[in-house]
């Protein structure tokens, strides 16, 4: 008598083969979608808007950053609606060490990306004279300007400071601001060479802290 064979085991049902096809469609516009945003141009304020959503969703604390003081600071503001995202990067990276040092401070705006110095590092209270350990600041600032052919609009300001009659060489601090504006916009001229048509003085006296904007290719504008 032969020896029976033990009862195989029924696999169940499985996927109907039109879902290997499906899942490899899927696959593929995964990576198109993916293609495309590495292609776009970012919107800094609705990512930043979104990214502050989900910490809001998921619980997550940060530590909150206390502002500095309006009196000299210095302040490098980037336009990224009409900059790519691959030049962001490239500045974020650029100045990552003196973010994590303190040293700057970065916010964002309505232009984009602000980077912001304390004055004490560029001048010392009533000079225009740029001190030497700021120098390196400029020049990476005004090399990276150059080689991404944009324009730098410079906004000297002050402290509030009143000036003594006699003791200083400015009247006031409508001056002083003009001449840190002016000193650091020919110091690009010279030593990095950028044409005088992607550089613009401006004086703010002590109305608002000392800044330098980046702007997108095209140059400063002279308004109306």
């Amino acid at each position: 008598m032969a020896k029976e064979e033990p009862k195989k085991v029924e696999c169940p049902p499985a996927a109907p083969a039109w879902m290997c096809t499906f899942a490899d469609m899927m696959s593929l516009l995964l990576c198109f979608f993916i293609l495309l945003l590495s292609f776009s141009v970012m919107d800094i304020k609705k990512f930043y808007l979104v990214a502050g959503s989900m910490k809001d969703a998921f619980g997550t604390q940060t530590k909150k950053v206390e502002p500095l003081p309006m009196e000299g600071r210095k302040m490098i503001s980037t336009e990224f609606d009409t900059v790519p995202l691959q030049v962001q990067i490239k500045i974020a990276n650029v100045f990552s060490e003196e973010i994590k040092g303190g040293v700057v401070e970065s916010d964002y705006s309505d232009k984009g990306l602000i980077l912001r110095v304390k004055g004490a590092v560029a001048f010392e209270s009533g000079s225009a004279q740029i001190k030497n350990e700021f120098l390196p600041f400029l020049d990476k600032l005004g090399r990276l300007a150059e080689e991404m052919d944009l324009a730098i609009e410079v906004s000297g300001h002050t402290d509030n400071v009143p000036f003594k009659k006699g003791v200083i060489t400015y009247h006031s601090n409508w001056g002083l601001s003009a001449a840190r504006a002016v000193g650091v916009v020919e110091y690009w001229n010279e030593k990095i060479k950028i044409p005088p048509e992607r550089l613009l003085a401006v004086a703010a006296a002590d109305g608002r802290p000392l800044a330098l904007t980046i702007l997108p290719k095209g140059g400063p504008s002279t308004g109306g």
